[in-house]
């Protein structure tokens, strides 16, 4: 089955889907006010349509308001078992018949759970999109999950989780992220702790899967060469009937208790490649401190011209690579540096060095050359925007569920271009600090005699 790519963490702990948020459109706000189109269904459903006409081909896509963030302790894991189980039975739908339906019709689907929200899409020609409006109306409203069938694949995502244990650089990923935050449930990984995973049943499921899939629970993005008033009448067509109950979500935000001294944990297998992870605690994306922190990361650790990499690498020659930045999380979260080190014995030095940037970033004012670059890598990255219509998708849907509204796509550039020197420096000063550091190194384990 080729449908899940689990794991995605859309916060501090995995800025792989960082990177989609961080490239936005590259037309002006009103081009694209003018590209996007909005409705509600009285069941509660959000639609986006976004026209592009650019290609006969439409991207759809289903998004759920749920992910590892909702998952209780004892029951981590349980949106990605859920995302597996999507795709096999329905009242109409038969294991395979998904993506049978897919390939013969030419298209591309796929489906994955992030910290914050579970999604799945299909990519259609034109003039058989609508074939995806019933696939993800059916697996909204109307998916069973035999017991037979839930053994099969239990073992599918218990064998996932195995491989993610033999994955020395997992392991810091998920080490790290527990021991930086003590409470909140961005702590835990998209996978699931080993012994939830192993533990899940089938009532379980079903139970996540009532509460959460709903279509006042959720948000389609239809996305390309459509007529946004077909789009509506289709959505009605297929998910008017279905009965929406409203979702309240649990808030975390304030729950995790200060840090008032380093953390720092080690980890030990047979690797190569050693390496480091340092984190701070700082605000998430509902405090305005959060646009500062995006500019100080560029400033430190956001590619070749960033200080961190031409300290470390191009200067020092003690790491091949280097990155940094604060992730995209609604609650307070991780600045996160990370570095991997050229040798084992050189990871002191580093972080020395990468304290010493940090404190440099708290006492002295960003030049205008740096803060210039940082807006010209947004704008390089919004070249892009456009490329893929489900990259579009992904960030008018991200941004409505994180933010509450898409035109946070829009909006984030003029904040970036607001941010003074000042802002950098203070939340450098305030967070990047050693008694709020969290370190986690991977290193060789020691072959005992």
């Amino acid at each position: 089955m080729k449908h899940t790519a689990y794991g995605t963490r859309y916060s501090a702990f995995g800025l792989a889907l960082l990177a989609f948020l961080a490239v936005f459109t590259s037309a002006p706000a009103s081009d694209l006010e003018s590209r996007v189109f909005e409705y509600d269904l009285k069941n509660g459903l959000h639609i986006i349509v976004y026209v592009d006409s650019s290609a006969p081909v439409v991207s759809t896509s289903a998004w759920y308001k749920v992910g590892s963030y909702d998952e209780p302790l004892g029951h981590t894991g349980l949106s990605h078992m859920l995302e597996h189980l999507t795709f096999k039975h329905t009242d109409i739908y038969k294991p395979g018949d998904f993506d049978r339906i897919v390939d013969s019709a030419g298209g591309n689907n796929n489906g994955f759970t992030s910290t914050y929200f579970t999604a799945y899409y299909e990519d259609f020609a034109k003039d058989r999109y609508e074939m995806a409006m019933k696939i993800e109306a059916a697996r909204m409203g109307k998916c069973v999950f035999p017991d037979s069938e839930f053994e099969s694949e239990h073992q599918v995502v218990s064998e996932e989780r195995r491989l993610h244990d033999n994955y020395p650089a997992g392991e810091l990923w998920e080490q790290f992220g527990a021991t930086a935050q003590l409470v909140n449930p961005e702590r835990n990984p998209t996978i699931g702790w080993s012994d939830d995973v192993r533990n899940f049943t089938v009532k379980a499921v079903r139970d996540w899967y009532t509460r959460h899939y709903n279509p006042a629970n959720a948000v389609l993005v239809v996305s390309g060469d459509v007529r946004p008033e077909d789009v509506k009448a289709k959505a009605e067509e297929h998910f008017g009937k279905l009965k929406g109950t409203p979702v309240e979500r649990r808030s975390y935000y304030d729950v995790e208790p200060k840090q008032n001294g380093e953390r720092r944990i080690t980890i030990r297998k047979r690797v190569r490649v050693p390496n480091l992870l340092i984190g701070y605690h700082v605000p998430g994306v509902r405090d305005s401190a959060w646009y500062a922190g995006e500019v100080a990361g560029g400033i430190i650790g956001g590619g070749e011209t960033s200080r961190l990499y031409k300290k470390l690498v191009t200067e020092l020659g003690l790491a091949t690579g280097v990155w940094g930045g604060a992730g995209v999380s609604r609650d307070p979260s991780l600045f996160q540096v990370g570095v991997t080190p050229k040798a084992e014995s050189l990871i002191p030095r580093i972080e020395q060095v990468v304290q010493s940037e940090l404190d440099r970033a708290a006492t002295e004012l960003a030049t205008e050359r740096e803060l210039q670059q940082v807006r010209n890598q947004v704008l390089a990255g919004q070249a892009f925007g456009r490329d893929n219509l489900f990259g579009m998708a992904y960030r008018l849907a991200s941004n409505y569920i994180l933010f509450g509204t898409w035109r946070q796509v829009t909006d984030y550039p003029e904040h970036i271009n607001r941010v003074t020197a000042e802002q950098v420096r203070d939340y450098c000063r305030t967070y990047l600090t050693p008694e709020n550091r969290t370190t986690g190194i991977l290193v060789s384990a020691k072959e005992s005699k």
